[in-house]
């Protein structure tokens, strides 16, 4: 609706002057210091052209503007031209807003995009820096789809790494029986089997060999593999669940070699963008020469495939994101892998039915900062390979990881013990659960700290930008005051509330003549569809985070200052109107960052 408003102001601006329609909606930015709602800097564009001074064309242009139903008054400020717009614009926008429901902000179908997460390895649980790509994961497939693509969410399973091989022979050795979550039973008996191997040659000889079975694809030991680390996965996706994250579907690394890694190796051979070293240190190896540009990253010259013809992480990565634009012609078959609480199918490679996944029109890769190196080298031989287009469409979105007090987060040592996501999880909620008052069951109590611990996690997760390390402290992500998930959820629950008592909220009369704070309100509600699309083009849902929080202050500055059950006549419609509004944006916005909303608090 806002957007709509800026539009005819920006035509009436056009016909009134030299400027195109274009120029004019450029020029047109949120007023400041309360003069109006919209302000526009056209003089300025204007005056290089007709040699005046900007004032002098601002105090000339307004009286030719054509008047129009949105807007209620025209006023000059020095070089700028100030719009105020009128109740009967509020009125439509709260009309528009209350008719679209969830609707509200989707944008129009663009094509599809993959966005891959969170990509861990099969061998361990998810600690809190897993959590964080696939939070960020989850919140860009949100806000991609209601901006208008047709997402698919892909998880890259690594089943081929000396990691598997390691846990396999800690399986069929160690004699250990699996007990609780097997994730976690898996990750620490790779701690064990990791230890023993810087020390034990014997170990180390026995995990290497089985790597090599499993990549040769010897038929006992691959099934073997594949089960283990099937089971693992399905253990993680109890964790992926509990977060309200799921995928559409699952690429085991092994059935991207069986599938198709000998043509993806086929076409950057027969390609220029790859060459075949003679000499030197790289000698019988196919390497992409970066040139000049890369120096500063690292090696200038990125080996591809060895020189005994397998592929490095980057070369098979490579071959994976070829196949996701649709640039090869092989095809995976797939089987169901799990039915996921949100009622869909996650399926998996290795069946032998056909899926039309991949050939996207976009590419998300969520992956850690220290991938930028291998993932800018992939963009760089996409453009080698003719496909600008594609490259330019090739998205790595780069997050920090978590800080904990004392050290980085790893699975060889087991450093994430207490600090999966798991245990995280399981902690806010039992903290959430201490907070909650009033006369509730243990069932409902329950149901609001799980709603309540997973908001605060998530909000805390996505408010940080990706860029930024994250701190997570357990007094700010579960406070009841600021800029925390329950304090939105909260703010939500009282909208919900209101309403209960009210019955139904009808539209505002068009009548009705709305004050300063009604106004700012339903202006920044106005502000939902064009954010969801810059989120969604800049691949930040944190925007929404900020927008929820900005909201919800506005909302509770209005409910402090005016009634809205005991108001009069046209007020407590309008007024019912716009809490029901609130209601409607707020939760689409916080379930665009993933924040459950609960129906009680």
């Amino acid at each position: 609706m806002l957007f709509r408003a800026k539009k005819e102001i920006a035509k009436a601006i056009s016909r009134a002057s030299a400027l195109a329609e274009g120029e004019a909606f450029s020029s047109l930015e949120p007023a400041k210091g309360g003069f109006g709602d919209i302000a526009s800097k056209a003089a300025f564009l204007l005056a290089s052209r007709e040699k005046k001074n900007p004032a002098q064309i601002a105090a000339e242009l307004a009286p030719r503007l054509k008047p129009h139903e949105w807007v209620e008054k025209t006023e000059v400020a020095g070089p700028y031209i100030n719009f105020t717009l009128s109740s009967r614009f509020y009125s439509d926008a709260l009309r528009e807003i209350l008719k679209k429901g969830k609707n509200y902000g989707k944008g129009n179908k663009k094509g599809k995009a993959i966005v891959e997460f969170p990509s861990v390895n099969p061998n361990k649980p998810w600690h809190a820096g897993h959590l964080r790509n696939a939070i960020l994961g989850d919140s860009v497939s949100r806000v991609l789809s209601h901006a208008g693509w047709n997402v698919e969410s892909i998880d890259y399973i690594d089943d081929l790494g000396l990691q598997v091989a390691q846990s396999l022979w800690g399986h069929m050795n160690l004699g250990n029986r699996p007990s609780g979550k097997f994730d976690h039973w898996l990750g620490m008996q790779y701690v064990e089997v990791a230890k023993r191997m810087e020390t034990d040659a014997k170990v180390q000889a026995e995990a290497r060999a089985l790597l090599k079975k499993i990549e040769e694809g010897d038929p006992e030991i691959s099934k073997k593999a594949r089960e283990l680390t099937e089971r693992c996965v399905s253990a993680q996706y109890e964790t992926d669940f509990a977060y309200s994250i799921f995928h559409t579907a699952l690429i085991f690394e092994s059935d991207i070699v069986r599938t198709i890694f000998q043509e993806g190796i086929g076409l950057l051979k027969s390609s220029n963008a790859i060459i075949l070293e003679k000499e030197g240190k790289n000698a019988g190896c196919w390497v992409v020469k970066l040139g000049e540009k890369f120096q500063k990253l690292q090696d200038p010259d990125k080996i591809l495939v060895r020189s005994d013809g397998t592929a490095t992480y980057t070369g098979k990565d490579l071959i994976f994101q070829l196949w996701k634009l649709g640039k090869l012609k092989g095809r995976f078959g797939y089987k169901p892998f799990l039915k996921q609480p949100n009622g869909k199918t996650a399926f998996a490679t290795g069946g032998k039915n056909p899926k039309p996944f991949g050939n996207a029109d976009m590419v998300v890769n969520v992956i850690g900062s220290e991938q930028i190196y291998p993932q800018e080298v992939i963009r760089e031989v996409l453009l080698r390979l003719g496909h600008a287009k594609e490259a330019g469409r090739y998205i790595h979105l780069a997050h920090e990881h978590v800080v904990l007090p004392e050290e980085k987060l790893s699975g060889r040592s087991g450093t994430w013990k207490g600090f999966t996501a798991d245990e995280l999880l399981e902690e806010s909620v039992r903290r959430a659960k201490e907070k909650i008052s009033g006369e509730f069951t243990e069932d409902e109590k329950e149901k609001i700290a799980r709603a309540v611990g997973e908001g605060a996690i998530r909000y805390s997760f996505i408010r940080t930008t990706p860029e930024k390390k994250l701190v997570f402290k357990w007094e700010e992500a579960l406070s009841l005051e600021g800029n925390s998930g329950p304090y939105l959820q909260y703010a939500y629950v009282r909208a919900r509330k209101i309403l209960e008592k009210a019955g139904r909220a009808k539209a505002a009369p068009a009548s009705y003549q709305f004050n300063a704070e009604e106004r700012k309100l339903v202006l920044e509600m106005c502000m939902f569809p064009e954010l969801v699309e810059k989120a969604a083009s800049s691949f930040r849902p944190h925007l929404l985070s900020e927008y929820s929080y900005s909201l919800s202050e506005t909302f509770s500055k209005f409910y402090s200052m005016h009634h809205v059950l005991n108001a009069e006549g046209g007020a407590r419609g309008a007024r019912l109107a716009l809490v029901k509004s609130f209601e409607q944006v707020l939760g689409l916005s916080l379930s665009l960052c993933g924040v459950p909303l609960p129906g009680r608090m």
